[in-house]
């Protein structure tokens, strides 16, 4: 991978970082090649290491409680997004925190659909105190790159990191077995198709949801032959997004389909009572999802992502132990066991 230059930053998450519409705080937390991560404020979680309270793992970036707090302790540069919201608006209150960030000339990073760049008052601020503002959705929005079919010439094993819904795992889980992979030995890249992949700093990628829905293919592709021609990988893993049968936020085909793949990931939270956000609609069964994603890229599923959310760990072993039996592939709690299980299992397809 191509080394970025850093720059220290803080990530805003108030009110949001022990949920799921943290999860891009939470990438940031476990891995950023692009940034270096200070500090993540958020006045209504837990004082302590953020890597500590996400996930059990210490990882030096404090939580804080204000924004006064970190800029003191810290002396960022940069002042990051970190919470999503249904609709990609800017959440009650982070304009405040938005302009509180300009008035101090930090440069500002956003990942949601609302572009600060084109709110007027913060572009002014931006420009009084020479700092800048970067939409990441807006940087891909006129991206047009036309789908060839040149990816079959790729020589890499193409794998698909799926899920049976949104905020379920799916890039966590691929960022894990590019890492496991590359601790190997094996040449590894990770594609990204959401906007925290590209603040993580994985330098092949597009923003799905920001595009032409003409060119998502086109660019999937694209992505998969630059990292081609960049880094020769054995493996690629193509991050998930949404999920096959999200009514609200369907995803996946286009990555299966546009990228040709050779077997795909599933993650799946079965302690998850309801889509993401959605009370009145129930989690997929899981075998309906499998044979979806097999009936459409007539490729394997190479093992389970287990999102442990709801779950004891006594629950959650009981529930891995099913999946095992039921799929016949490795099944695996990411944060807690690791990946190892199913890299032997892309290894495998690598052999073949």
């Amino acid at each position: 991978m191509r080394p970025i230059s850093k720059g220290k930053a803080v990530v805003y998450c108030e009110r949001e970082y022990l949920t799921a519409n943290g999860k891009t705080t939470h990438g940031l937390v476990r891995h950023t090649d692009r940034y270096d991560v200070v500090g993540v404020v958020d006045s209504t979680a837990p004082a302590g290491d953020a890597g500590a309270i996400l996930d059990g793992k210490n990882r030096g970036i404090p939580l804080f409680s204000s924004l006064e707090e970190a800029h003191r302790k810290t002396a960022p540069k940069i002042f990051i997004i970190g919470a999503v919201s249904e609709g990609g608006i800017l959440p009650e209150g982070y304009d405040q925190a938005v302009a509180w960030a300009l008035s101090r000339g930090l440069d500002v990073v956003s990942g949601l659909h609302y572009f600060l760049s084109d709110d007027e008052r913060f572009a002014s601020m931006a420009a009084k105190n020479r700092c800048s503002i970067t939409d990441v959705r807006k940087i891909f929005r006129d991206y047009k790159r036309f789908y060839t079919g040149e990816v079959s010439k790729v020589g890499s094993i193409r794998i698909a990191s799926l899920g049976t819904d949104s905020a379920i795992g799916k890039r966590t889980t691929s960022v894990m077995l590019v890492h496991e992979l590359r601790r190997r030995g094996r040449k590894a890249d990770m594609i990204f198709t959401g906007q925290t992949g590209w603040m993580q700093g994985w330098p092949h990628g597009v923003v799905l949801d920001a595009m032409i829905n003409d060119f998502v293919s086109g660019g999937i592709e694209g992505a998969i032959l630059d990292s081609w021609r960049d880094e020769k990988p054995e493996v690629i893993i193509i991050e998930g997004q949404g999920s096959l049968v999200h009514p609200f936020f369907p995803g996946g085909f286009e990555i299966m389909a546009a990228g040709q793949i050779h077997g795909f990931i599933l993650q799946d939270a079965p302690g998850r009572p309801h889509l993401d956000g959605f009370p009145g609609f129930p989690m997929p069964d899981t075998d309906r999802v499998v044979k979806i994603a097999k009936l459409l890229s007539q490729q394997p599923l190479l093992g389970i992502g287990l999102n442990h959310e709801g779950l004891s760990r006594a629950k959650a072993g009981k529930v891995k132990t099913k999946l095992e039996k039921r799929f016949k592939v490795p099944v695996e709690d990411p944060v807690f066991d690791g990946v190892a299980k199913m890299a032997d299992a892309i290894e495998e397809l690598c052999k073949k």
